[in-house]
């Protein structure tokens, strides 16, 4: 009796959170694509008025693939410099001192730490001085970007080391007499490919996504865009906001079906 009731349980759970993403998801669809009013929804035109046309004068209008070339060459350039920081730290750690795995893992949670706009704020005083051109610039959202991400790439990354043994195999190349420069391009790298994607995945979802920084340094990327585009045309700008948010959706459930499928358990304490 406890089993079927803990099934039930659990189904219902799920069954709620499943109606509680996806009736919202349901309600965006509808006002985007369905020209029928809500006061005029009938059975009979329930499915009448449907168009794809918002989402067409999306795709076709400059700002938005101005502002979606803008957030994925952010993107790009932010999981470059994750990549390049992380990788050899979370190599090295793993390696040769794991026991300031812990240690590291709380430092790359520092950046959730301080809020955005206090984050911005203290940055922009800083250079507003010193180097504007550096706050009048896109590029000047990568390293905000890149603090923002540290903990996804960070975490991915050690499961992936964790999951391949790395200090097994580094040990095994050490005894065939490769150098550290071998050992790491040769045999952890390409064994590494599943939690790096993941990494850049996580990365690209949250640049995507972010609002707060771009909002604040006064830059237009996607979100800063969609913000506006829906205060001038509601249906065109939710029936863009529709399409990006099921694709990072599927991009994500993509990942984490990577990380199932190669064994990989990113824990939140990173022990």
């Amino acid at each position: 009796m406890d089993a079927v009731m803990k099934s039930l349980l659990k189904w219902a759970f799920l069954i709620a959170l499943a109606l509680f993403f996806l009736l919202p998801m349901l309600a965006m669809a509808r006002f985007a694509f369905q020209s029928v009013p809500v006061v005029l929804l009938t059975p009979e035109t329930l499915f009448t008025g449907w168009s794809i046309d918002p989402i067409v004068e999306s795709f076709t209008n400059p700002q938005a693939l101005s502002a979606a070339r803008t957030s994925i060459m952010l993107a790009a350039l932010t999981i470059l410099l994750n990549l390049v920081l992380l990788i050899p730290l979370a190599v090295v750690t793993e390696i040769k001192a794991p026991r300031l795995r812990p240690y590291l893992t709380a430092v790359t949670l520092l950046p959730w730490v301080v809020p955005p706009i206090a984050l911005v704020v203290g940055v922009a005083a800083t250079f507003r001085t010193g180097a504007p051109w550096f706050l009048a610039s896109v590029y000047s959202l990568v390293p905000f970007y890149a603090l923002w991400a540290m903990p996804f790439t960070y975490r991915a990354l050690d499961a992936g080391l964790r999951a391949i043994s790395a200090r097994t195999l580094f040990e095994a190349a050490r005894s065939m007499g490769a150098s550290m420069p071998v050992i790491v391009f040769r045999v952890l790298l390409p064994n590494m490919t599943a939690s790096i994607v993941a990494a850049s995945a996580l990365t690209a979802a949250m640049v995507l996504g972010e609002f707060a920084f771009a909002s604040l340094l006064l830059k237009e990327t996607l979100p800063t865009f969609l913000v506006n585009y829906q205060r001038s045309d509601a249906r065109n700008g939710l029936a863009l906001a529709l399409v990006i948010l099921l694709v990072t959706a599927v991009g994500i459930a993509a990942v984490v079906r990577v990380l199932r499928r190669r064994g990989l358990n990113v824990q939140t304490t990173g022990i």
